[in-house]
């Protein structure tokens, strides 16, 4: 018993000591949670490693806000340890020793294995302080600056995102204008060639033969056509329309009644009658002959009018164009243009008809220079077709980025506005600090019980290594080990029920300390260590 208060007691004083002497701290909490589409973007598409994700970016947050020069400046404007004024590197290290900051776990079901498991879902922040409103101003503090710290992190990331994207999205519209200069040039030089006009040229073609062969029928038509306008020609200048002249001769009768017969109309019908019946197409002589005519024809003309008359005027000046050629050295026969009608109208036909084969013919040639050409567009229309394609397609490609890198620009801008208004943060405080109602630590009872507890188990132990350097003689083992023999006898135990009842209450009271000793022990050292 001795030994029990002497190893017990002053154990347990201690504790008492210890439990009344310790400084009371106050802990205020601020609880963050994260959003699920900032967790969705911690991921990645991989949910696997969305722990380390958050891991990494709760660490970089907490470097920033806890970097030695913020908290120096946070200590010395709180005030928190005016002992240390004139040292800003250990305030700041004392200040980073009473911040805590711990991740929250929460159990979620994984879709692909099926089976729940614990993810990081936010993070607590806590500051320890001897007073409960100093613990709650600077952990309000530390909430606020974090939530600054992480909008401008952020910001500063969309902010060189967004910069980055710019020099990205000039590099591309250089390029774009590049292959947009080149897809014009190429365009330029196979206007006709290009895919979209395949269809056109093919088309084309088709009518262009169908024009050839329409051109080759209508030139034969006409080929025939000459044919048989000159063997009607022939026939009528070897043999005089009776017909033809019929009709003049009628014709000069109906004027005779209103002309005169030396009028020149007259004059030229008799003309025309008489080259008919001669036999074919008037055949003019030389430019004196026709020069005495003409004046035979004034000569009967003023006997009838007056020389102001205009068919006197009308025949001088003819005669005096025969003269002036004349003058002039033309001696040769001149073809008198011929008086049949008929005659006249089957050369008018030959000459229109030559006329029209002409220009059908020149127009047939140019068809067919045109199909030439479009045979050959045709034929490398394939290979314009590919580089045409190569072309078209980087241009596309190039245009769909740009349009993508335009619009990240403008996704990454627009971040970096809401950040700093407060918007899309990847965070949110679901708890605010708050006045601790209680000291956090030191658990005074738990030291208390704690201190019993270890003053106990050393003191029993202290009892039994006692005993067991005890040298008195207390059993039959003791004197066969002091006189080196063995007893003659041994007065046995006598078990009764006194004895039996003695047993078990000592094997129940050692049982039950041990039932209640265990989880208090648990309980305490928990409280403790908290």
């Amino acid at each position: 018993m001795v030994v029990l208060s002497a190893v017990g007691v002053p154990i347990f004083v201690g504790a008492v000591l210890l439990a009344l002497t310790l400084p009371t701290t106050y802990s205020s909490e601020a609880e963050f949670r994260f959003e699920k589409a900032a967790i969705a973007e911690f991921q990645g598409g991989n949910p696997g490693d969305s722990d380390n994700y958050v891991d990494q970016y709760v660490s970089k947050l907490k470097d920033s806000v806890l970097s030695g020069e913020s908290l120096s400046d946070m200590s010395k404007r709180l005030d928190l340890y005016p002992e240390l004024n004139d040292k800003p590197g250990a305030a700041a290290t004392k200040f980073r020793k009473d911040i805590h900051l711990d991740m929250v776990m929460e159990k979620i079901l994984d879709p692909q294995s099926g089976h729940q498991k614990d993810v990081n879902s936010g993070f607590k922040v806590s500051y320890d302080s001897r007073t409960p409103e100093n613990a709650r101003r600077v952990s309000q503090m530390l909430a606020d600056q974090f939530i600054l710290v992480s909008r401008k992190i952020r910001h500063d990331r969309d902010t060189a995102t967004a910069a980055f994207i710019e020099s990205e999205a000039d590099r591309y519209r250089a390029q774009i204008a590049v292959l947009e200069s080149k897809l014009a040039d190429f365009k330029q030089q196979h206007i006709g060639d290009l895919p979209e006009s395949t269809q056109t040229n093919m088309s084309t073609k088709d009518r262009t033969e169908q024009d050839i062969n329409n051109l080759d029928q209508e030139i034969r038509t006409l080929q025939q056509n000459q044919t048989f306008l000159q063997a009607q020609l022939g026939q009528m200048q070897a043999n005089p329309d009776s017909e033809t002249v019929r009709q003049l001769e009628e014709e000069y009768a109906k004027k005779k009644v209103t002309y005169d017969e030396n009028h020149p109309d007259m004059v030229a019908l008799r003309r025309q009658i008489e080259v008919l019946k001669r036999g074919g197409a008037a055949q003019g002589g030389s430019l004196q002959s026709q020069l005495e005519t003409q004046r035979q024809i004034l000569t009967e003309t003023r006997q009838r009018y007056s020389d102001d008359h205009p068919d006197v005027r009308r025949i001088q000046r003819a005669i005096s164009t025969l003269e002036a050629r004349i003058a002039a050295g033309e001696k040769a026969d001149q073809p008198v243009a011929p008086t049949n009608p008929i005659v006249v109208q089957l050369r008018t036909q030959l000459s229109g008809n030559a006329n029209e084969l002409a220009s059908l013919v020149q127009r047939r040639a140019e068809l067919r220079e045109k199909l030439q050409h479009l045979q050959g567009l045709l034929v490398s229309s394939p290979q314009v077709e590919k580089d045409y394609q190569v072309l078209t397609r980087d241009v596309t490609l190039a245009r769909d980025k740009y349009d993508q890198l335009l619009k990240r620009k403008m996704d990454a801008e627009f971040g970096a506005a809401a950040s700093l208004a407060g918007r899309g943060d990847e965070f949110h405080l679901v708890l605010a600090p708050g006045l601790p109602s209680s000291p956090s630590k030191p658990s005074r009872p738990g030291i208390l019980v704690l201190g019993a507890i270890i003053a106990l188990v050393l003191s029993l132990a202290a009892a039994f290594f006692a005993e067991a350097l005890d040298p008195n003689v207390r059993g039959r083992r003791d004197l066969a080990d002091i006189l080196g023999v063995s007893p003659i006898a041994v007065v046995p135990e006598i078990r009764n029920s006194v004895s039996r009842r003695l047993r078990f209450l000592r094997i129940s009271a050692v049982t039950a300390c041990l039932l209640v000793s265990v989880p208090i022990m648990y309980l305490v050292v928990r409280l403790v260590v908290q």
